[in-house]
């Protein structure tokens, strides 16, 4: 197949998707100023070698363009959550729907997800909103030494947003993806087919399974955030039934990629569909 070809149309496709969501059947909510779609945040922290360290209370939230609390997506902190000052500030303490655990015992990578919805349930409109995120190894409420704390921007909108802010002191590797419902054409059910991929996200291999119905001819490859194909899957025709396909974040010549948002996109008897993948380690 022409691999160049395919790669143009994908490019062709996310412009459409940025510039008229209503071809993906998003027309109400776009109306409305809302597009429904998943944010995926990763970062690692660093020790700032203060009186706990390397235990440490950690938090990660959202809030909109004005300062307002959306809603908490990590609380490690069970019975010190008064030390993470600006969390407390912002929340006044609402963890709901957010993951929660007791205090950490090292520095590590952190990855979250958001659906574009308030504490409430409720989808918010589309805009600038800010990840915050802090932690801290000392008392923080009680001797004021705020723990270190970082904050990255995003569009929610019809658009893809990719963001990897520069290395801060205490917070590396950081990645912001914003992905909007409905990337790419779903058309497999059309072909007699289904697609999933697990784990997603993924560290070392994650498995894509093809599911069709009657004999087929199809290629599965994996693009980058650009849409430029970083290697190929599957290339040939077959009978009707299960199979599975093993990816292991590495190119067709073996390099190994770096943590982000990737596409596993399949086109299968005239069908195209693509889902998004995230590589965290």
């Amino acid at each position: 197949m022409n691999q160049g070809f395919n790669t143009f149309k994908f490019a062709v496709l996310l412009l459409l998707m940025a510039n008229s969501v209503t071809m993906l059947g998003q027309t109400t909510d776009n109306q409305l100023g809302i597009t429904p779609g998943k944010l995926t945040f990763t970062v690692k922290t660093v020790t700032n070698n203060s009186t706990y360290s390397p235990k440490n209370v950690f938090a990660i939230w959202i809030k909109d363009a004005q300062g307002n609390f959306v809603v908490s997506r990590k609380v490690m902190a069970n019975n010190r959550k008064q030390h993470l000052v600006k969390w407390n500030a912002s929340s006044a303490g609402n963890s709901v729907s957010a993951i929660t655990g007791s205090t950490l015992t090292s520095h590590q990578t952190h990855t979250v997800m958001w659906d574009g919805k308030n504490a409430s349930g409720v989808e918010v409109a589309d805009g600038i909103y800010q990840i915050w995120v802090e932690y801290t190894s000392t008392n923080s409420n009680t001797n004021g030494n705020l723990g270190p704390f970082l904050t990255v921007e995003f569009d929610k909108g019809p658009a893809i947003q990719h963001i990897t802010p520069v290395n801060a002191t205490y917070y590396q590797n950081i990645v912001a993806d914003w992905v909007p419902l409905g990337v790419g054409i779903n058309d497999l059910a059309k072909a007699g087919a289904s697609l999933k991929i697990f784990p997603n996200p993924f560290n070392s291999e994650t498995t894509v399974e093809l599911n069709c119905e009657k004999p087929s001819q199809a290629y599965i490859s994996v693009l980058d955030a650009s849409g430029k194909k970083v290697a190929t899957l599957l290339n040939d025709s077959f009978s009707a039934g299960n199979r599975t396909y093993k990816w292991d974040g590495t190119t067709d010549s073996g390099k190994k990629l770096e943590n982000g948002l990737y596409f596993v996109q399949i086109q299968i008897n005239g069908f195209t569909e693509v889902q998004k993948i995230i590589k965290n380690q």
